[in-house]
């Protein structure tokens, strides 16, 4: 009985600690990640417009905080938009910009600065249907 009880409580360590000492541990977001309704959507790592990345962090999560509370997006959804400004692209939602994507954004990634803002809108929209899943929001 004695060793029973004993290879139980070896195992239960070996089955809790065991994780941790392989390394795995729970993916956590960094603070210049911008997740939406558990969507990671996309990571800020520039500055841009005066804007230094950390502060760009910070008004996103405050524009797309805004359009969640919207009421009219909130019931109707809207449309996820990206529209090119120069060597840049805005993303908004519905008539909302959320982002400027600029080209240090783009930078090392392997595509232009609309197309990153394309990927970005995509999962953007992806993370408005989850936190909202009454509403519709899509990609035009």
């Amino acid at each position: 009985m004695r060793a029973d009880r004993m290879f139980s409580v070896v195992l239960a360590c070996v089955l809790a600690v065991g994780p941790v000492a392989a390394g795995l541990r729970p993916a956590m977001a960094e603070v210049n990640d911008i997740s939406v309704g558990g969507v990671w959507a996309f990571k800020i790592t520039h500055d841009a417009a005066g804007y230094s990345a950390g502060d760009r962090v910070v008004e996103v999560t405050k524009r797309i905080t805004e359009v969640l509370s919207t009421p009219k997006f909130r019931t109707g959804g809207a449309v996820v938009a990206v529209h090119p400004l120069g060597n840049a692209a805005e993303i908004l939602v519905g008539d909302r910009l959320v982002i400027t994507v600029v080209p240090d954004d783009a930078a090392g990634t392997g595509v232009t600065t609309l197309e990153l803002a394309h990927q970005w809108a995509q999962r953007l929209a992806q993370g408005l249907s989850k936190a909202l899943p009454d509403a519709n929001f899509h990609m035009f």
